[in-house]
Parts: structure tokens; C-alpha cells; sequence
């Protein structure tokens, strides 16, 4: 019985378990700019990035299944992206530049020695082992986010 309550415990706290990677982000739209040095934070069904900028409040954005949150402040993912990114993104863009995974219908997928390219008119979208690079020019949009080594 001591085993089985042992193993139930370890495969929960296994599971909800939560990743924090070090990270210099940089999230510039049209409503929203900052960057500096933060966390990455992933768990079960949701990513939030921490940007720690001197002198404010840290920054946080909360991404989960069907919603984004700002500072606490949340609205559905369809609603976040029209507002702050613009109409002509998928829904799931920002989940998509976070976890570094290709975009749908962004334009063919150019394979790099670490990471892949892709490019659709004046977007250009790079993904990295630790970086990822999204960049609209004619949106005025920059998602960069770094994963920094932990020292130690």
C-alpha cells in the first residue's frame, strides 16, 4: 500500500510539474512595449512569460488553452490577437512563436542548421535552439524571446 501511495504521489507531482527558463524577451506591438531579462514559465496547459523591467511592475503574459492574460487582465485568444497583433494572424499564433513551432499557412518552411526559416510578405520568422525571432514590418510587430543559460 506504501508503494502504491508513493508512485501516486511521484507521478503527480511529476506531472504538474513546472518548467522556468531564464529568458531575454521582447514583445513590441502597436499597444505594447517592453523588454529585459524574465522567466518562461510552462506547465500543464498554460506558458507565461515574466519580463522583469527596473522600476516596474514585472510584465506578465499568460497563455492558455483559450485565453491570453496581460497582467491578470484576460480575454480569449481570437479577441488578444486582433487587438494587440492584428486580424491576419491565426488564433494560437502566440502559443505557436513560444513553443517555436512552424506556423500554418505562414509561407514554406526553409530548413536551418539549428531552427528553420519561414517568411509570408513582410513577415519573417525564425526559430533557433534558444531563440525565436518573429518580425511583421509592416505591423511594426517584434516577438523575440532568448532562452539564457542558468548559471551554476
Amino acid at each position: 500500500m506504501k508503494k502504491l501511495l508513493f508512485v501516486f504521489l511521484m507521478l503527480f507531482f511529476v506531472g504538474c510539474s513546472v518548467k522556468t527558463t531564464p529568458v531575454y524577451a521582447v514583445i513590441k506591438t502597436p499597444k505594447i512595449k517592453i523588454s529585459d531579462q524574465g522567466f518562461l514559465k510552462e506547465g500543464f496547459g498554460y506558458k507565461e512569460i515574466i519580463i522583469y523591467k527596473t522600476g516596474l511592475k514585472p510584465f506578465k503574459v499568460t497563455i492558455k488553452n483559450s485565453y491570453i492574460c496581460l497582467n491578470s487582465k484576460c480575454m480569449d485568444k481570437e479577441k488578444f490577437v486582433k487587438e494587440y497583433l492584428g486580424k491576419n494572424y491565426p488564433v494560437d499564433i502566440f502559443d505557436l512563436i513560444i513553443e517555436g513551432k512552424p506556423i500554418k499557412n505562414f509561407g514554406k518552411i526553409t530548413k536551418i542548421k539549428s531552427g528553420f526559416i519561414q517568411r509570408k510578405e513582410s513577415i519573417f520568422y525564425k526559430v533557433q535552439k534558444d531563440k525565436v525571432l518573429f518580425r511583421d514590418k509592416n505591423q511594426n510587430i517584434i516577438i523575440m524571446v532568448k532562452r539564457l543559460r542558468e548559471k551554476g
